[in-house]
């Protein structure tokens, strides 16, 4: 007869299902942190292009949780003060410049996005 000790198996077992938990919950802290990051930089960057006229603008910009854990909408929020004035600011009109505030804003998330994701798998690893 022979005695298997499987006490280490169990405790790789235990060590790797630990590690699961933490690579999900830190990816989506990650993906959370860098939308707030884009939605923030887009607010600031609408601050200093929307004047007078769009001063409610920039605070329609909000961020929202949508489909899975990870994934996120970011944009002007039209049930919100010049939310439904979007499309005017961002790409202009009849009686102003497109102020792509967007565009400007979204110029650095993949390689802040990036740096990111490499921070955090190094830190899991």
């Amino acid at each position: 007869m022979l005695n298997w000790d499987t006490s280490e198996a169990e405790k790789l077992e235990s060590d790797l299902l630990e590690s699961a938990v933490h690579a999900h919950i830190g990816a989506s802290d990650v993906v959370h942190e860098q939308a707030v990051r884009f939605r923030n930089d887009w607010r600031d960057n609408a601050r200093k292009s929307a004047g007078k006229h769009g001063k409610h603008y920039p605070s329609s910009i909000t961020l929202e949780q949508v489909g899975g854990e990870a994934v996120y909408e970011v944009g002007p929020d039209t049930t919100l003060p010049q939310g439904g004035m979007g499309r005017g600011f961002e790409w202009g009109g009849v009686n102003q410049p497109p102020h792509n505030d967007m565009g400007q804003a979204i110029v650095a998330v993949p390689d802040r996005f990036e740096a990111a994701v490499k921070t955090w798998s190094e830190k899991l690893l």
